[in-house]
Formats: structure tokens, C-alpha cells, sequence
């Protein structure tokens, strides 16, 4: 049977909102609502947060939550999670599907994680992005990253460009990205391309190297928390 991994990466030193990880929303420490509503998803053999800090680490470790402690180099999550991957193949496990969730996105709901995980059942995907329909004033807002949509539902191109009002085919990237172990392998293999570059997107590497992204559709539009 095939296995998934959930990795949820998470890190203090975030540039807008230090500490983040561990601020409290309600009495529970943000990275405690991601990870329980990930669990409750059932949409992993194996869930872990991945996190360079010693803080984090101690906190995972006081609520029996499993925690994989990583590099400071990493500037993408996406590698982050690639090294959790490989430490957990040196303990011997084995993974075919990972899903890379957030750990400030305490909103998210259980079902949108499963459907992420489900998108591979039956079907030859690689990469699975989560989206959400956007309008309004999120369409020419640069801080929303828009993905471009095809009729079979696959991602054509991602832009923090203003996207005409009468676009249907335009929706909301949101943070959570399923991908097969040999995809996740070959994206921190790659070189970053130019588009990559110029709008500040992780995913546009793999369009510019003619990997396909298929979309699922959120529930909600799972706003992330960014600032305090």
C-alpha cells in the first residue's frame, strides 16, 4: 500500500511576525490548531513537523508531537521538507506521497487535506496545489498569488500580476502541495528559473521545466496568518 507523509514546516524567525509558531490563538499555540486539523484529516501514514529551532523542537516534544529537526540554510519550505524526507529514509521509512502543509494556517479544514491527498488516487499526478476562486480586490493585489487555470483543471502559470476582472479561469494559490517523493526530489534539484524568480513563486520552477500541477479546490480560502 502506498504511503503519505505530511510535513508542516515551521520556523521562528519569521521576518513579519517572530515567534510565529508558537503565538497563541484562542489559548493553543497556532502550530498545535495546523497540526491537529492535519491529523484529524486521516490524510497521512506519518505527520511531522520540520523545524531548524531547538524551541519548537522542545515544545513538540513536551505534547508528544513528532518533530524533525532540520537545517538553517533552507530559504524554501520545499527544501526543508525535502530533508525531512531524507533523514526519514536514513530511520528506514519510506514514503510515495508527500503533502506539504502550513504551519500558519490554523483555519484550514481536515476535508480540504484529504481531497489534496486523494487527488493522487487513481490517477498519474506529480504535484497537486491546492486553490480557491478569488475576485474582487484580491485580483490585482500582488501579496495573492493567482494561478492560472486550464479546463482540465491543471495549473498553466502562477502571476502576483492584477488579473482582469472577467477571468474564470484564475484562483488563489494557497499553501498546501501535494507532491510524488521522485517529483519533490527533482524540484530541489532544479536550478530556480527566471519566472521563478521575477514573481517570487516556489512552483513556477516546475512549470518552466514542463512538470504539469493540478489543482484541487478548497473548501475556504484558508487565510494564513502573516503579521501579528
Amino acid at each position: 500500500m502506498k504511503k503519505t507523509l505530511g510535513v508542516i514546516p515551521a520556523r521562528m524567525a519569521s521576518s513579519r511576525f517572530p515567534g510565529k509558531p508558537l503565538k497563541e490563538i484562542l489559548g493553543v499555540p497556532m502550530l498545535a490548531h495546523c497540526y491537529e486539523r492535519a491529523l484529524l484529516s486521516q490524510a497521512c501514514d506519518n505527520l511531522v513537523i520540520a523545524t531548524p529551532d531547538e524551541e519548537i523542537m522542545s515544545w513538540a516534544k513536551l505534547y508528544n508531537i513528532p518533530s524533525i529537526l532540520t537545517g538553517h540554510h533552507h530559504d524554501r519550505a520545499t527544501e526543508r521538507a525535502q530533508e525531512t524526507v531524507d533523514i526519514l529514509s536514513k530511520q528506514g521509512e519510506a514514503y510515495d506521497f508527500i503533502l506539504l502543509l502550513q504551519g500558519d494556517e490554523p483555519q484550514i479544514f481536515p476535508e480540504d487535506i484529504k481531497n489534496l491527498s486523494t487527488a493522487f488516487c487513481g490517477d498519474d499526478f506529480e504535484v497537486v496545489n491546492l486553490v480557491y476562486p478569488i475576485d474582487g480586490d484580491d485580483l490585482g493585489n500582488p501579496n495573492v498569488v493567482k494561478a492560472i487555470m486550464t479546463n482540465a483543471s491543471k495549473i498553466s502559470f502562477f502571476t502576483r500580476a492584477h488579473v482582469p476582472h472577467s477571468s474564470h479561469q484564475a484562483m488563489r494559490q494557497l499553501g498546501m502541495i501535494g507532491f510524488t517523493i521522485a517529483a519533490l526530489s527533482q524540484y530541489t534539484k532544479l536550478q530556480p528559473t527566471p519566472l521563478e524568480e521575477l514573481e517570487s513563486i516556489d512552483m513556477m520552477r516546475l512549470l518552466e521545466n514542463d512538470y504539469e500541477i493540478h489543482a484541487v479546490t478548497s473548501s475556504s480560502p484558508i487565510l494564513g496568518v502573516d503579521n501579528p
